[in-house]
């Protein structure tokens, strides 16, 4: 959430997205807002069906969605709407639901992607992030006659690792010394063991060539790299003559600069973390500008209304704890952002709601209820509404209609690319439990007095009280969203890989 403008995080004063706190200044801006799984493909599945996870059958990346299942886009479509999809997909199925979709082929292109639509697949050059709108605007205008109201749902791509930005914005950012988090280089030690064992540091994860562009150094081996599949460098290779020249120049300068200094650990994390967060920075802002274009073409001129919601399938960690991951139940890669804008909405035009909880399970229900279409009883979330309705100078917590009191999260893949072992947890206000079930690690975090979460208080004498209401309060969530995953401790033999001084060398196949 550092990222965002409308949010006030590290990056504020650089208003790196000034579309999207637009569409916050004239709409309703949810301050607390969670995601339940913090996957990209789970992510999805969840803003689809209202479900969670273990409910929708996306646990992890690769699990293939079931479109039988109901969906917001095939309950619209059944009430009269035109629905469409445009971008990333990444659910191992053919979309069902929608009239109209042209998705990427492969969501790590960056770069001339390849779409596939009902009719075959094309290849469009250009920057993704600008095809995917180009193709949704083509299909706007396309339909500018046709008098039924229509669905869109748009998926970028841009923020994924290795954070690939438009050529034309390569040298944003170029003279600013971004803020680093206080914690960097945070050791890690007042927390559980998991956070010990993941792969996702910037100084031993991020690779100087494979994620961040610089020529091979001297001496040079990967880093124990996520990205070693060549993303970036397959894209390069697919860029045109012009795209190329401009990308390679672009970065000379730079690059050069890092060739002629011998930098010690500490001052190459620092220059990782730069180019890092400059590069994410400067794939949001490709985002930013492309939903500018959108909302331009969705101004009303003729007394038509919008209903737009803005959101992500998760959060991510930029540089903070030193990391640039996401998967965790840490706030960095739950805290999701979520605008609601529209004339449909009941409420005042302009909205902060401050601390009510809201979790992507509600997008759905909260769509549906605001168009007036029957919200299905499998939905875990409920309807966002009744805040939008609230005096905005209420205490929405102590309102005198009862809203949500604790979010519940599941993180079911373990092993995978991040190293983040499987857990759930529950979250209220101002405390947060988590379960490394697997290994039976806990953690509890008092958000009021430590919101960086670098103290795990669970065996602080003075929370035993409040660690027995919240695993309570955990087992009941756990069944009232009838999450059946078997939470048994694995084997010592087992546990001992993972958790061994070369752990973090296993290879995925070294468990079940």
């Amino acid at each position: 959430m550092s990222s965002f403008g409308a949010y006030q995080g590290r990056f504020a004063e650089l208003k790196p997205t000034p579309e999207l706190d637009k569409l916050a200044s004239g709409g309703t801006l949810f301050m607390q807002a969670f995601c339940s799984n913090a996957m990209p493909a789970p992510g999805m599945a969840t803003l689809l069906t209202g479900k969670m996870s273990h409910a929708n059958g996306v646990l992890e990346e690769g699990d293939k969605f079931n479109g039988s299942q109901p969906s917001l886009p095939k309950l619209l479509q059944e009430a009269g709407y035109s629905t469409a999809l445009f971008g990333k997909w990444g659910l191992g199925t053919e979309p069902e639901g929608f009239d109209h979709w042209e998705i990427l082929a492969d969501e790590n292109e960056f770069y001339n992607p390849l779409f596939w639509s009902p009719t075959g697949k094309t290849r469009f050059e250009g920057y993704a992030t600008d095809v995917i709108t180009d193709l949704c605007l083509q299909w706007m205008q396309a339909r500018k006659t046709d008098e039924k109201p229509f669905f869109m749902m748009i998926q970028f791509n841009a923020s994924r690792q290795p954070w690939m930005p438009a050529i034309r914005h390569v040298s944003l950012y170029d003279d600013v010394l971004l803020p680093e988090p206080e914690n960097l280089f945070d050791d890690l030690k007042r927390r559980a063991p998991p956070s010990r064992y993941q792969e996702m540091e910037i100084g031993n994860n991020l690779d100087l060539f494979y994620d961040l562009f610089s020529p091979k150094p001297d001496g040079w081996k990967p880093a124990e790299a996520l990205s070693s599949n060549l993303v970036a460098q397959k894209n390069v290779l697919r860029m045109n003559e012009e795209q190329s020249s401009a990308w390679r120049l672009a970065w000379r300068p730079q690059n050069e600069a890092l060739g002629r200094e011998s930098l010690d650990l500490e001052s190459l994390v620092r220059w990782k973390y730069q180019r890092f967060a400059k590069n994410y920075l400067r794939c949001l802002k490709g985002i930013d500008e492309n939903v500018g274009r959108i909302l331009s073409s969705l101004a009303p001129t003729d007394g038509s209304q919008n209903l737009i919601a803005y959101t992500a399938n998760h959060g991510r960690f930029v540089g903070e704890h030193g990391w640039f991951g996401t998967h965790w139940m840490y706030e960095e890669s739950m805290k999701i952002p979520l605008i609601l804008y529209g004339t449909t909405l009941a409420g005042p035009a302009r909205k902060i709601v401050k601390s009510s909880l809201a979790q992507d399970i509600d997008v759905a229900p909260t769509l549906l209820s605001a168009l007036r279409v029957p919200v299905p009883q499998a939905m875990n979330g409920k309807s966002l509404l009744p805040l939008l309705e609230r005096n905005a100078s209420s205490d929405e917590q102590n309102a005198s209609a009862p809203w949500r009191s604790a979010l519940y999260f599941h993180h079911h893949s373990f092993p995978e690319e991040q190293m983040v072992p499987r857990h759930y947890g529950v979250r209220t206000a101002s405390l947060k439990l988590i379960h490394y079930y697997q290994f039976d690690e806990w953690e509890l975090f008092d958000l009021a007095k430590d919101p960086e979460e670098s103290l795990n208080l669970y065996e602080n004498e003075a929370y035993q009280k409040r660690i027995s209401g919240l695993r309570t309060q955990l087992s009941a969530l756990k069944n009232q969203y009838s999450d059946g995953t078997d939470p048994s401790v694995m084997p010592e033999e087992w546990r001992r890989i993972f958790r061994g001084p070369d752990a973090r060398k296993n290879d995925q196949e070294n468990a079940p």
